[in-house]
């Protein structure tokens, strides 16, 4: 297939692929900067983190599934970005807790910004709490350079409530356990089915998160 001049090949019998997304795709793309980082957490076959690559960001992409991770590694190598994105074939907590933490710090000392797009809407909202204490205690020493350069996440869910922006963005507050009150924005992808309708929500995901304070629940 091809999308947004970008071409795509994979087994459809084997992976996911949504053609009604391919305006959103290229909206999250389009807030992209030349060597900004992009970690996409439920890469599938590479709708992200292809174009991201494309437009000069390093990409990290992750699928759990085998097939999914296997057309990416090669729709990287067909549209010549094999070189920009780094693949990982894990649970989508465990790729948070493992890669995205060892790379985090640098990256958030750089003056690149770092998107980290979170794309299955069934669950996607459970996996933020991943991001809780990540970083471990918060350092001693001055964070101003990181305090301008904390993530900004996208991250999609489904709602079948009568106020899904309100709903979604209380499902994100219940995994942070924090308030994103005035610190987020909601975007409305797709109406999915009567009563059901697919969002975005959008943050800088807070230095309160990120670093463990006093006690953090297990």
């Amino acid at each position: 297939v091809r999308e947004n001049g970008v071409f795509y090949e994979f087994d459809f019998s084997r992976v996911y692929w949504n053609p009604r997304l391919s305006t959103e795709h290229e909206r999250i793309v389009s807030l992209l900067q030349r060597s900004d980082t992009v970690v996409d957490v439920f890469a599938g076959v590479g709708p992200f983190a292809i174009p991201a690559a494309r437009r000069g960001c390093e990409v990290l992409a992750n699928d759990l599934n085998p097939e999914s991770f296997r057309w990416l590694q090669h729709n990287a190598k067909l549209n010549k970005v094999d070189r920009k994105i780094t693949s990982f074939n894990m649970d989508g907590r465990d790729f948070i807790r493992g890669p995205v933490r060892e790379r985090l710090p640098a990256l958030m000392k750089g003056s690149h910004k770092i998107h980290m797009v979170m794309n299955l809407p069934a669950l996607a909202l459970e996996f933020l709490d991943a991001f809780r204490g990540l970083l471990g205690p918060e350092p001693d020493q001055s964070l101003s350079c990181q305090e301008n350069n904390l993530p900004q996440v996208h991250c999609y869910g489904f709602s079948k409530e009568d106020d899904a922006q309100r709903d979604v963005v209380e499902r994100a507050e219940a995994s942070l356990k924090i308030s994103l009150q005035g610190q987020c924005s909601v975007h409305l992808v797709r109406n999915v089915a009567p009563n059901k309708e697919m969002m975005c929500v959008s943050f800088t995901l807070p230095k309160e998160v990120l670093y463990s304070t006093h006690t953090q629940d297990r």
